[in-house]
């Protein structure tokens, strides 16, 4: 039989023990909560096939005099050299290592370029998960391919590729690739996505693992032109976006969406007279994931 002293003092250990693994729990739900993944700077394409910022976290990069790619983080108040050299926009096309040609996506938590796919070079991702203090290189594809390319990343581990082939005269080859362990590996996702609409990609984005969009430079027959998967890029159908009747004397060219959960942002340059004369961006807005797309003018503020 179990004494009164040795009864006391399970009676004491027990509530200690559940204590103790309330802390364990509570712990786990705030650490949980305080490293929500956010979005990261996003780059994009305009109308007139130069790279722009489609969305503007505080994170950019820019090249140093002897191309190498410096990072600035939170607003300029951290920089570091990333090991990568590209040539500027205008020097050396077709080599798969000048900015044009080269995607980049931002953040603290993931730093994320792809480069290369052009003169026996395969498509590599260079990578840092610690704001530039290390990075690792991983091969994306050795196909040469990648005219231009987009790269994004929804969580730490689930990220996307997008690669742009020209075949010209206005006409585009687009190859979706996909991560689930932050980069490491990538593999392609096989779909209809050039059946359904091959012309120049100007921007893509997810919403999450299988919600995904493309934009593309403006055409006469369908605008904004922009296209969307359900399943991760397996089947795209073209999305027709109501509520733009007040734009139709403009062009419309659709840059990166960018999500922060289930609420989206797609910006849409409008221009006139040419690719290059840019008049005005308008915004989309969405909250469940981009599921649906309205416009309102009060939300242009918001890109300004």
């Amino acid at each position: 039989m179990m004494s009164k002293g040795a009864f006391s003092k399970i009676s004491l250990i027990v509530p200690l023990i559940l204590i103790a693994l309330a802390g364990i729990f509570v712990s786990g739900i705030s650490e949980s909560s305080t490293s929500a993944f956010k979005p990261g700077t996003i780059y994009s394409r305009n109308s007139a096939g130069e790279q722009v910022i489609a969305y503007n976290a505080g994170h950019t990069y820019a090249l140093d005099k002897n191309g190498h790619v410096i990072i600035s983080y939170n607003n300029g108040k951290s920089k570091v050299k990333a090991p990568l050299i590209l040539y500027p926009a205008s020097g050396n096309e077709e080599s798969g290592m000048t900015i044009s040609e080269t995607g980049f996506y931002i953040s603290p938590e993931k730093t994320a370029i792809t480069y290369g796919g052009f003169n026996g070079n395969p498509v590599e991702v260079l990578i840092s998960n610690d704001k530039g203090k290390s990075w690792s290189t991983y091969q994306v594809t050795k196909q040469l391919i990648g005219t231009t390319k987009n790269i994004g990343f929804t969580t730490r581990n689930d990220g996307w590729i997008v690669l742009s082939r020209f075949n010209g005269m206005g006409s585009e080859n687009h190859y979706i690739y996909e991560t689930r362990d932050g980069g490491k590996s990538w593999s392609e996702v096989k779909g209809n996505a050039n059946e359904v609409y091959a012309r120049v990609l100007t921007g893509a984005g997810y919403a999450n693992d299988k919600i995904g969009f493309m934009g593309f430079r403006y055409e006469t027959d369908f605008q904004p032109a922009i296209c969307w998967t359900q399943d991760g890029g397996k089947t795209w159908t073209k999305l027709h976006i109501k509520g733009l009747t007040g734009f139709a004397s403009y062009s419309m060219t659709p840059l990166s969406p960018v999500f922060d959960g289930a609420n989206g942002r797609f910006p849409i340059q409008l221009s006139q007279d040419g690719a290059s004369n840019v008049v005005e961006t308008i915004y989309l807005t969405s909250n469940n994931y981009g599921k649906t797309w309205r416009y309102d003018k009060a939300d242009d503020m918001f890109g300004k």
